[in-house]
């Protein structure tokens, strides 16, 4: 008989977090990103996933949860105080198995207790299926330039 799945257990990212996170970013641009971008596209994706000043606010400056399963980090997904969805990333050879909608979940239900029940995110078009099924609603879609790259970006709303 198999074993039940692990549920993973969802904490507050912290600083010591930050290396596994940039790595986890840049393997999902390296693995994800080729199923709907140019080459020129990922890597300039994969370039923002180091530890520098940007990646550091873009983590710490939400409230970033990082779910874990045994010590490995699965994914992670973090909600500004604003409602602003800054990441969800879930490892790659766990995409397309509900992991990312249950992390979004998570996030947006902790930050409900907080007090915010309006949220927003610029989603891609990887990731805009898990937003609609979270209840965002696509408002509007942009070109736009990141690391001098053109970037189909889609913007998303809910509540």
């Amino acid at each position: 008989m198999l074993a039940a799945p692990v549920a993973p257990r969802y904490r507050r990212a912290v600083a010591a977090d930050l290396p596994a996170l940039a790595a986890l970013y840049a393997l999902c641009a390296r693995t994800l990103g080729p199923q709907v971008y140019t080459p020129a596209q990922v890597a300039a994706w994969q370039s923002f996933g180091v530890v520098g000043p940007a990646f550091r606010a873009y983590v710490l400056e939400a409230t970033t949860w990082v779910a874990e399963t045994a010590g490995r980090v699965d994914g992670f997904c973090g909600v500004a105080a604003s409602g602003e969805v800054h990441s969800l990333y879930v490892r790659p050879d766990l995409s397309r198995q509900g992991h990312g909608s249950r992390l979004l979940g998570h996030a947006l239900a902790r930050a409900q207790d907080e007090g915010c029940h309006r949220f927003q995110a610029w989603a891609t078009p990887f990731s805009l299926p898990v937003f609609e099924r979270a209840g965002f609603v696509l408002r509007e879609r942009v070109q736009a330039a990141f690391q001098g790259v053109v970037f189909e970006r889609c913007r998303v709303a809910r509540g």
